[in-house]
Formats: C-alpha cells, structure tokens, sequence
C-alpha cells in the first residue's frame, strides 16, 4: 500500500517535472524566436525560467529517480561485499540521506512559509510572483525522504526488490 501510493505521488511529481521542462523549453524558444524575429523579447523569461521551470525540474522528479535507482552511486569498496552486507549498508545510507533530507525540508518550508507571507518577487524587466516555487524544494525532498526511509525498512526486512535495477546494474561491472 505504501509503495503504491509513494509511486503515484512521485510519478505525479516527475510527470510536474516533465512537463515543467517542456514548458521552459517552449518559451525559452518562444523568447528567442520574439527577439531575434520580432525584436521585441518576452519579460521576464530569465526570472520565469530560473524560479519556476528549473526548480521543479530538479526537485519534483528526485522521489522518482531514486525509486527507479537512477542517482548516481559509488561502488569502490561495497561492491567487493556480500550481498546481504551491501543491502544492509544501502538501508543506513538510506536512513541517513532521509535524515539530511527531512531536515532540509523542514527548513526549506519554513524558507518558503516566511517567503509566501511577504509576498517574494524577482525584479528583472518585470516583477514576478516567485513564492511559489520555493514549495517545490521542500515538497521533493520530504518525498525522496519517505521514499529513501521506505526503501530503507524493505531491505532491512531483507526485501531485495526495491534494489533490482541497481543489482542488475552491477552485475555488468
């Protein structure tokens, strides 16, 4: 049931992040096709793309990668490990991560919170309303942390099937 639901709410994230990247993409192109053709640039596209676009690119989606084992890893030592030794050291490193990023999240939702109540605008060319994206960073890493601590409890269970894809990745080294 848990993984269910953290699957659904992480690929919702990740299908936000998709379609976030081809938004930016469609009106970073729209901005340089205004300029260059019409000599007349769209405002506020550094300020849209930097505050909007590119935090959720990278926040919203990292549940999902980390579901599917797609984070980068290093395997100098461990991979000469047993097997159950090497889920074991990926379920601590699991909780610690969660640890780290509960409490990033914790503190960038107060960031966001103190954000929301002033009302936080980038001034470029134009104003723009940029507090809402600051809930996308506590919002994504929460999720990677529940989906870290999850993974975690599964292994320590001696559940192996959260780790498929990266066990099969290292079978090829």
């Amino acid at each position: 049931m848990i993984d269910k639901v953290l699957g659904r709410i992480s690929d919702v994230c990740g299908v936000l992040a998709g379609l976030a990247l081809v938004l930016m993409m469609l009106h970073i192109t729209a901005e340089v096709i205004a300029r260059y053709v019409f000599a007349s640039p769209l405002h506020g596209t550094v300020e849209i793309v930097s505050t909007y676009y590119m935090v959720a690119v990278v926040f919203l989606p990292l549940a999902l990668i980390e579901r599917v084992n797609g984070h980068i890893i290093v395997e100098l030592l461990s991979k000469h490990l047993p097997e159950r030794i090497r889920e074991l050291l990926i379920a601590v490193v699991a909780l610690a991560s969660a640890a780290f990023f509960l409490a990033f999240a914790w503190q960038t939702w107060g960031d966001a919170l103190s954000k929301y109540e002033i009302g936080e605008q980038a001034l470029g060319t134009v104003a723009v309303t940029v507090w809402p994206t600051r809930f996308y960073i506590p919002v994504g890493c929460a999720l990677l942390a529940l989906v870290l601590i999850h993974k975690a409890v599964r292994l320590f269970r001696g559940d192996n099937s959260v780790l498929r894809a990266h066990i099969a990745d290292s079978a090829i080294d």
